[in-house]
């Protein structure tokens, strides 16, 4: 099954799982092994289906809406590099259709 990665880092873990796990988008955990150097604080796959895209840019939309610091980077296949600020759902949809990876970060602690 094809997977989307979500490298989080920061404070951005939990609530990306939150929203992930309220819109009822299925994912794993990706397992790191221990003594590898990590820029990220983890990765989530996000298992990619036909009708995921209009859930997923949900999840990008509340993410960077819910606070301030947040932002969200696109890479496509393409080696395209976007931010997802300022981008409405219909953009993103058809954006992450194209994603190779997701990059979430939270700069601000609560």
């Amino acid at each position: 099954m094809e997977v989307l990665p979500v490298n989080v880092y920061k404070d951005s873990l939990n609530p990306i799982l939150d929203l992930l796990n309220e819109t009822n988008i299925e994912y794993q955990m990706r397992d790191e092994c221990s003594g590898i150097v990590m820029a990220s604080s983890g990765v989530i796959d996000v298992l990619v289906n036909a009708s995921i895209w209009v859930s997923l840019a949900s999840v990008v939309i509340s993410y960077i809406k819910a606070k301030n610091g947040r932002e969200v980077i696109i890479t496509t296949k393409d080696r395209q590099i976007i931010h997802a600020k300022g981008l409405d759902s219909k953009q993103l949809e058809n954006l992450l259709q194209h994603a190779k990876n997701i990059v979430a970060i939270d700069t601000n602690k609560e």
